[in-house]
């Protein structure tokens, strides 16, 4: 991106607000308006999550109950208690009261807290706790997780003629049912695999149960327990098993056989139990399903469930960071694809002008974006690690840009280019532990305070000795944004490793501390007419990268927009040329002869006019398509195009967005 400057930020907002005001037509590429929108509540540990989750569902709660985050027997069936109760499932360490959850509490104005399990799994220093905060705990717990279930169904469903049946050695089962059990007030009660434990037998016969829905296969509920349960002194009938093959089947059996609210979907890990014991009582509230997902791929009936749901207009929450639920796996849950490659959209210009661009992408954006990467941010020239915003008289704009693009179902990652007015700034910041550390804080500060999903990091202008400070910055910063959930990329220049620059790049080591590095394959030619981004310059580029041992599946190919009107009038051996960028469509219509195209099958064009000759290179669906070919050869993980405010001509929508459709989706 290193053509757009500080110096040019004026020109190119102007830009930007003439582009702003062009009609939209309909794009011919547009599918069904309905988006899938995906959101996610985290915290930075299983506790923070449930915290989170509290306070997306609840201002105020009187009775709230509280459980280990440590282990899940004694807090499997707390769902059905937090939804009589109507109030949150919180998580803590055993020995000590968490901090955050102490404050959740008084939030909440909670005067009432049930805590589930015995002083193994919450001690008595909990309890004091609690009280030292006046608030009146009360312990359901038995001696075993079987008698602690029937405690808590006691209270939670004193009466019930029936009840769900899970496995106690297991907690996806008690997951996948826990949400719908709450919100229909049905207990749910644990049993060994093979033998019904007398705590259970003496609850179901306390409640009044008649009939029983065993949820599991015969592998972890055997056949003898319905025997079991019809010997009772007051027999109880088993009327349902919803079972799989495993655990993630049995909760796709339970989703579709049950009747839940699907406008909105809650999505969780099956591989551990604290963020949907959680979740449940909030998706208890709307009377919506858990879907759980394993850590890796997703097996036919999750993804046909998803698929199912997303085609219907169904709304996605993820309980859990990316920790658990990786990026790759929410991008399956958003867009369907399995192995989606990644499509970050730059965006540039006026607070207007970005937005404008947001929304031309066609619906649903998911189809054709991921990212998008507004230019906000640059190092200030004080080089003590001070950042400078270009919309910071209007920091709400910031805020509102994110909003827009979250409604859209996009991430937003800022990016922070470095100072263009001193070559020295990025040189003097990055050689300083203490500047470096005050620009980590902002960068952190700034994604906060700005929701943004992570951040860009595109400095250019260094020398070939700032390398190894560079590297050890993006370390630190990586570091610090991951366990926040955050995504980092940084944007690097292209190198074929035949250049006596651009050492300060070094693609191997960079790649260790990124999710992704854009490599900037593009502006090849910048002071005299040329192609934007050569087929054989851009293999090049992938093929030096490759053999640097960079994984390339992080690897971004940089893909151009735009493309640039070259115009002199010298008339010497060698002329000076002026420059300016342009779309697609609009230097197409510059064109008053015919197109011809070079062997990238890049096309270009000459005439002349009052200012001089001019020649004209530029991209279109033919050589776009061409440049695309190289994410198949070389396996990488998307695209990084430079950017949006060129694309907004409908002409020149229609000739990229239809491709990156084919290509990353």
């Amino acid at each position: 991106m290193h053509f757009f400057t500080k110096k040019t930020l004026s020109i190119f907002c102007g830009l930007a607000m003439l582009v702003s005001v062009i009609h939209f037509h309909p794009l011919s590429v547009q599918a069904d308006p309905t988006e899938s929108v995906t959101d996610r509540i985290y915290g930075n540990t299983q506790y923070d999550t449930a915290v989170e989750i509290s306070k997306k569902g609840w201002d105020y709660a009187p009775v709230a109950v509280l459980a280990t985050g440590r282990n899940f027997p004694d807090a499997l069936t707390g769902s059905v208690l937090a939804h009589k109760v109507n109030g949150p499932l919180l998580l803590t360490e055993s020995d000590h009261l968490t901090p955050a959850v102490s404050a959740e509490l008084k939030r909440l104005g909670t005067q009432e807290v049930y805590l589930l399990g015995g002083t193994v799994a919450l001690n008595s220093g909990i309890e004091q706790s609690l009280k030292d905060q006046g608030i009146l705990p009360r312990r359901l717990a038995g001696w075993d997780q079987y008698g602690t279930a029937a405690a808590i169904a006691g209270v939670a469903t004193p009466s019930s003629t029936q009840a769900f049946l899970v496995n106690g050695e297991h907690f996806a089962d008690a997951l996948s049912i826990s949400s719908y059990a709450a919100a229909q007030g049905i207990p749910i009660l644990l049993t060994r695999s093979d033998s019904l434990p007398a705590e259970t037998a003496t609850a179901l016969a306390q409640m009044g149960v008649q009939n029983v829905t065993l949820v599991g296969g015969t592998a972890v509920i055997k056949d003898s327990i319905t025997e079991q349960l019809g010997k009772l002194p007051q027999p109880v009938k088993v009327t349902a098993r919803y079972a799989g093959y495993d655990q993630y089947e049995t909760n796709t059996t339970v989703l579709n056989q049950l009747g839940f609210e699907t406008s909105k979907v809650y999505v969780a890990t099956g591989e551990n139990f604290p963020d949907a014991l959680a979740g449940a009582a909030l998706a208890a509230k709307d009377k919506a399903p858990i879907l759980l997902l394993p850590h890796a791929q997703l097996g036919a009936s999750t993804t046909t469930y998803l698929n199912q749901k997303r085609t219907s207009g169904s709304a996605f929450t993820i309980f859990g960071g990316w920790g658990v639920i990786n990026y790759k796996l929410e991008s399956i849950v958003r867009t369907g694809v399995i192995q989606s490659r990644i499509s970050l959209q730059y965006t540039q210009g006026s607070v207007q002008g970005m937005l404008n661009q947001v929304q031309s992408i066609p619906s649903p954006a998911t189809d054709y974006a991921d990212l998008i990467a507004p230019s906000w941010y640059y190092l200030d020239d004080t080089a003590d690690g001070n950042v400078t915003g270009g919309w910071d008289t209007g920091t709400g704009d910031y805020s509102k840009f994110t909003a827009a693009a979250h409604s859209r179902n996009l991430k937003v990652l800022p990016v922070i280019q470095s100072s263009w007015d001193s070559g020295k700034t990025v040189d003097t910041v990055l050689a300083s532990d203490t500047a470096r550390a005050k620009l980590e804080s902002q960068i952190i500060q700034r994604i906060q305070r700005t929701n943004s999903d992570g951040i860009v990091i595109d400095f250019e202008l260094m020398s070939t000795a700032t390398g190894p400070n560079l590297t050890q910055f993006m370390k630190e910063l990586y570091a610090q944004l991951h366990p926040l959930n955050k995504l980092v990329i940084e944007a690097v220049m292209a190198r074929t490793g035949s250049e006596t620059w651009l050492g300060e790049f070094d693609y191997h080591a960079l790649a260790q501390y990124v999710d992704y590095l854009h490599i900037m394959t593009y502006d090849y030619s910048h002071s005299a007419p040329g192609p934007l981004a050569p087929l054989d310059w851009s293999s090049k580029v992938l093929q030096y990268t490759r053999g640097q041992g960079v994984d390339m599946h992080k690897v971004l190919l940089g893909l151009p927009y735009y493309g640039v009107d070259w115009w002199t009038t010298d008339t010497g051996t060698n002329p000076t040329y002026k420059r300016r960028s342009g779309g697609m469509a609009e230097l197409l219509a510059l064109a008053k002869g015919p197109v011809q195209r070079d062997s990238s099958q890049i096309p270009y064009f000459n005439y002349t006019d009052a200012s001089g000759t001019h020649t004209v290179y530029f991209d279109d669906a033919q050589s776009w398509n061409a440049k695309l070919g190289l994410l198949n050869q070389y396996n990488l993980g998307g695209v990084g195009a430079w950017s949006l405010i060129w694309t907004q001509n409908p002409t020149s929508s229609n000739a990229i967005f239809p491709l990156l459709k084919q290509y990353l989706r």
